[in-house]
């Protein structure tokens, strides 16, 4: 870190983005860490991974699910980042509740474990392994399953394929709920999010729910 976070950093921060930290992910791209209006905001050169609360794609998701619905059961998150939707959880729902966060990345994984687990109160399991792999594997049940899965600004093919959606549908518990984020700035990928909602999303989750924000689109699917 090449300052302390404090009071005074915090307020420069509204004016202007703070590097706090800089690292390479497993697949050798700079990751950046920066104090953003006061909050910790984890992003590549083409994206946003994690912004604290402000990540208002998962903070606008989740007052449609209303957590406090789900929290007899775990949370499963593909995609931890830096931990964006536990720390949403606890600050705006005043919620400790038992997460399992899926990461690929290692550094990404130590950025968590050093900048936000230390001011969360929830429990994490975390597991460095490829999310396909691990839905694959999976025998567990959660009541909330969260897929935030991009390489930069893109989902992978194979996480966007009936099998890997049916996969995460079977391991929510009854009344259970699964959110799936989508970036849609371009054209380009508001087609393809299109598309897939229509032929794959719409037909594994009959019941669902579409929440539009400034970048993204979030798909929510109920069992």
């Amino acid at each position: 870190m090449k300052f302390p976070i404090n009071s005074l950093t915090k307020l420069v921060s509204y004016l202007v983005p703070l590097p706090v930290n800089r690292s390479r992910s497993h697949l050798d791209q700079p990751l950046f860490v920066n104090l953003v209006k006061g909050r910790l905001q984890l992003s590549t050169l083409k994206a946003v991974y994690s912004f604290d609360d402000k990540y208002d794609n998962f903070e606008t998701a989740l007052k449609v699910i209303n957590p406090r619905k789900y929290t007899k059961g775990g949370f499963l998150i593909l995609g931890g980042g830096l931990g964006s939707i536990p720390y949403i959880i606890e600050r705006n729902y005043h919620l400790m509740l038992n997460f399992t966060m899926v990461e690929i990345d290692i550094s990404v994984i130590h950025l968590f474990n050093q900048f936000t687990k230390p001011r969360l109160k929830s429990s994490f399991d975390l597991r460095l392994v490829d999310a396909e792999s691990f839905m694959t594997n999976n025998k567990d049940k959660f009541k909330v399953v969260v897929i935030d899965l991009f390489v930069d600004d893109v989902i992978p093919d194979k996480f966007r394929t009936t099998e890997f959606l049916k996969q995460c549908r079977d391991a929510l518990l009854p009344d259970g709920v699964l959110m799936f984020n989508w970036m849609t700035v371009t054209k380009e990928e508001k087609h393809l999010f299109e598309q897939y909602k229509a032929d794959f999303f719409e037909k594994v989750f009959p019941r669902s729910k579409t929440v539009k924000t400034r970048y993204n689109h979030v798909l929510i699917g109920f069992v």
